[in-house]
C-alpha cells in the first residue's frame, strides 16, 4: 500500500507537483476508509477536493472537506479520525492527528511525518505532509445530496453535494471570505467555463450567508453574477497566482486568472 508512492511520483516533474501527488494520494486513501467503514451514509463530500475527484478540476487541493448528511443525526469526528490513524498505520504510515472540536466545525491535521524524506521529496528527515479534515456539524440547509462511484488507485463510492450545491458553496466563500484566496477564483473561473448554464443553489447560499453573518442582501437568479462582477473588480491577479499557481496541474492555466477574463467568464 505504502509502497504504491514510488510508483505515483513522477520523476522530472515540479517538486509542488510530485508532493501535490503524494498528498492527493493520501487524501484518497482516507477516501476509501471512510467507504470502507460506511461513514458515507453520515456525510457529505464538499469543497474543492470534491471537484477534484468526482469532477476532475486540474488542480489539487490541501483539505478534505466535509459536511454532516442532513440524513443523518451526528457523527463521531474522534472515532472517525482513531478508526483512520489505524488504519494507515496498519498501512506503513506513520501518521499524527491534531483535534479540535471548539466550533460547529470539526477539523484536524492529519501529519505524515518522515514521508517526503523517505521518498526523496525533501531533505529535512521530519518534514511533514498533511491533509487538513473538516466536518460542519451543523451545515446550512437545502444542499442536494448524490452517490458517484470513484475509481482510481482505489474503487469506492461516495455521497456528495450535487454541482449546484457545490457551487453555491463556492460562491459563498467567495462572499464570506474575508481575504482573497485564488483558489476560489480559479474554481469560479472552471465552474462557469465547464457548466456554461450553471447556477447556485439558491436556498443553500442564502442559508449559508445567513449563518455567517453575510445576508444583507438575498442573492437571486437575476443578481448572483452582478454580486460577483462587484467583487471581481478590485481583485489583486498577483495574489490570485500566488495563492493557486502551486496547486495547478497545468501552470499555463495561471494566464487564465487576469482581471479581465474573470469578469469576461463571469459574464452579464
Amino acid at each position: 500500500m505504502k509502497d504504491y508512492i514510488k510508483e505515483i511520483i513522477k520523476k522530472g516533474e515540479s517538486s509542488d507537483y510530485q508532493r501535490n501527488l503524494v498528498r492527493e494520494y493520501l487524501q484518497e486513501y482516507f477516501l476509501y476508509i471512510l467507504y470502507r467503514k460506511k461513514f458515507f451514509k453520515d456525510i457529505v463530500f464538499c469543497g474543492g477536493t470534491s471537484l477534484r475527484f468526482i469532477y476532475k478540476i486540474k488542480r489539487f487541493s490541501e483539505d478534505l472537506d466535509f459536511s454532516l448528511s442532513q440524513q443523518s443525526g451526528k457523527i463521531d469526528f474522534q472515532d472517525i479520525l482513531k478508526i483512520q490513524k489505524d488504519e494507515f498505520e496498519k498501512a506503513g504510515f506513520k501518521a499524527e492527528v491534531k483535534i479540535s472540536m471548539k466550533t460547529n466545525v470539526n477539523n484536524a491535521f492529519f501529519d505524515f511525518p518522515g514521508l517526503l524524506f523517505e521518498y526523496g521529496l525533501s531533505p529535512h528527515k521530519q518534514e511533514k505532509t498533511s491533509i487538513k479534515i473538516e466536518i460542519d456539524t451543523n451545515p446550512p440547509k437545502g444542499g442536494k445530496e448524490e452517490m458517484s462511484t470513484y475509481n482510481g488507485s482505489f474503487m469506492f463510492y461516495l455521497m456528495h453535494y450535487d454541482i449546484a450545491s457545490l457551487f453555491a458553496g463556492k460562491m459563498h466563500a467567495l462572499l464570506a471570505r474575508k481575504y482573497t484566496k485564488g483558489r476560489d477564483w480559479y474554481d469560479l473561473v472552471w465552474y462557469l467555463s465547464k457548466f456554461k448554464d450553471i447556477t447556485p443553489n439558491f436556498e443553500m447560499l442564502n442559508n449559508a450567508l445567513k449563518q455567517t453573518g453575510n445576508d444583507s442582501i438575498a442573492v437571486n437568479g437575476e443578481n448572483w453574477k452582478q454580486i460577483l462582477l462587484g467583487l471581481a473588480k478590485d481583485l489583486d491577479e498577483k495574489s490570485i497566482v500566488s495563492d493557486v499557481y502551486r496547486f495547478l496541474e497545468d501552470p499555463g492555466e495561471k494566464e487564465l486568472l487576469t482581471k479581465e477574463n474573470i469578469i469576461n467568464t463571469i459574464g452579464t
